[in-house]
């Protein structure tokens, strides 16, 4: 009998941590997506509008960027990584939602200042 009695608090215990690592419900559902190259920003916005999940990125990151084309049934993070393919950002899941960031962030950095001329 006193067995019984331990074996749900042995449960809970092991369910409790389990359930802080489950994604967000917005990443699990799948969704036919169709849409064609555009703007990244655009395409960020049509991916959280869509799945009602939300996506952190710097703005800044977008600019001058093309999503790549989906025609696929896929879950919003994968939808994600497959219209990023070629922009030099990356997806990761996150407690509520996506974040997007520069897949090297170190490349974005200013170009070196041109050597001076010592004629002048």
């Amino acid at each position: 009998m006193a067995f019984k009695l331990r074996l749900p608090a042995f449960i809970v215990a092991l369910a409790l941590p389990m359930t802080a690592c489950s994604t967000p419900s917005c990443l699990d559902k799948y969704y036919t997506w169709d849409y064609g190259r555009m703007p990244l920003d655009q395409a960020v916005q049509k991916v959280s509008e869509r799945s009602n999940c939300p996506i952190q990125i710097d703005p800044s990151l977008t600019q001058d960027k093309t999503s790549h084309g989906i025609h696929l049934n896929r879950q919003p993070y994968q939808a994600m990584r497959h219209m990023l393919w070629g922009t030099g950002l990356k997806v990761s899941r996150t407690d509520t939602g996506l974040k997007i960031v520069a897949r090297h962030p170190g490349e974005a950095a200013e170009a070196p200042p041109a050597a001076s001329n010592p004629d002048n």
